[in-house]
């Protein structure tokens, strides 16, 4: 395991001084020297560049993968603290609506196969979902055909067309979750390769240009036409629009709700997935500035966040101390979990904040608001993050994606 590594008093990274990654509550930056770009390959990882990193996740050997999204890579930092180049020439690996090439354009999200032995990658660019062999470093391609469209619910994953993949988690039942961020649903891969819609709906009811309207009361969008997976409430010529972000179906179920997760050209990673013990399937509905939770009876419900009013996200900073479903986030990404608390990245508010079994908000990592990098080895709560949007939790340790710094850091929790 990582034990000490250089950074100086302040985390920049460059072997003045050392930080003590033992000490409960304190902060350690563990890759990456602040400055965005690419270098530092087989040496130390403190010395290492990144751009914009997005997740992190411990390997098997202990090992800790680092998804460097604008550099389009994989990396990995060894127990012993060298950075490794795994995946990833570095390149965008074709245009935005047609990237058919083995390369990875902005990986966002990844989660381990169920033996361990490989990496399942939401390559967010690409429309896909890749697959690299731990062993081999091979990458194939397990669903998406690279086209930024909805197609082939109830078809073979890998004919299926996904548009900006951005979040991947186990279910209980050996499904495969994935937020299929721009079309606005949660889909899943089954046991036989086969894909479906499990949350959410692509309803196109924007007002003109972006859609036909919304439909009359009482009036429920008609299918678009198979193999589309969308809704509409105009003519079927509306179908080739985007998916229009909205709220619906808290206290309802999981099929008919709707999400508001950014789409197009300009959009941000959001909406990542976490599966608790018992089953339930959380997310970030990031463009409402909530967290929400669908029970494993498929009921939905909101756990964080103030529900918006006339379609507008109450997105803020508000609440500490208070219960999660009062208080304001400001665009949260991603989330795990640690003795029953639950951590999500409040990515606009450059902070960590957390939920307690009963219910109860509370920043764990930054000064919610105040963007900068400052406060390696002292404590977690007093250190500056900027827009940190990816969260991962392992043996008791915090991981943190601190996308803005360009930098990975870490928080040993309390037991």
């Amino acid at each position: 395991m990582l034990g000490v590594v250089a950074c100086t008093a302040d985390g920049a990274g460059d072997g003045v001084a050392s930080c003590d990654l033992t000490i409960p509550g304190a902060i350690c930056t563990i890759a990456g020297d602040g400055t965005s770009g690419h270098a530092g390959d087989d040496g130390p990882a403190t010395s290492a560049r990144l751009s914009l990193p997005q997740d992190t996740l411990v390997a098997p050997d202990g090992s800790l993968l680092v998804l460097d999204w604008n550099n389009h890579r994989l990396r990995r930092i060894d127990p012993d603290g060298v950075m490794r180049h795994v995946a990833g020439q570095g390149e965008l690996g074709g245009t935005l609506d047609d990237p058919a090439s083995s390369d990875l354009n902005h990986p966002t999200s990844m989660v381990l196969s169920e033996d361990g032995t490989q990496v399942i990658v939401a390559a967010w660019h690409n429309s896909q979902l890749r697959s690299i062999d731990l062993a081999t470093n091979e990458l194939v391609t397990v669903a998406g055909d690279g086209r930024r469209a909805y197609f082939g619910d109830t078809g073979a994953a890998t004919s299926s067309s996904l548009d900006l993949p951005a979040s991947l988690a186990w279910l209980p039942d050996g499904q495969l979750a994935i937020m299929d961020q721009a079309n606005q649903v949660i889909r899943a891969i089954d046991g036989t390769g086969t894909i479906s819609r499990i949350a959410g709906r692509c309803v196109v009811d924007a007002a003109p240009p972006l859609g036909g309207g919304a439909c009359a009361d009482g009036v429920e969008p008609l299918a678009c036409p198979a193999p589309s997976g969308k809704f509409t409430c105009s003519n079927l010529a509306t179908c080739m629009a985007p998916c229009t972000p909205s709220y619906a179906g808290d206290g309802d179920t999981a099929l008919t709700m709707r999400m508001a997760q950014p789409f197009g050209q300009s959009a941000d990673p959001a909406g990542r997935m976490l599966v608790l013990d018992d089953g339930a399937l959380l997310f970030a509905d990031t463009g409402n500035a909530l967290i929400r939770m669908i029970a494993p009876d498929g009921t939905v419900t909101r756990i964080a966040g103030r529900a918006p009013v006339d379609g507008v996200a109450q997105a803020g900073y508000a609440g500490d101390g208070g219960p999660a479903i009062e208080a304001q986030l400001s665009n949260p990404v991603d989330l795990a979990v640690h003795a029953g608390t639950i951590y999500f990245t409040d990515v606009y508010n450059h902070c960590v904040r957390a939920i307690a079994p009963d219910g109860t908000i509370s920043t764990a990592v930054g000064v919610c608001g105040q963007p900068g990098y400052d406060g390696d080895g002292g404590p977690a709560k007093a250190a500056l993050l900027k827009r940190p949007y990816g969260l991962d939790i392992h043996d008791g340790v915090l991981y943190i994606s601190d996308t803005g710094n360009h930098v990975v850091r870490r928080v040993l929790l309390a037991p």
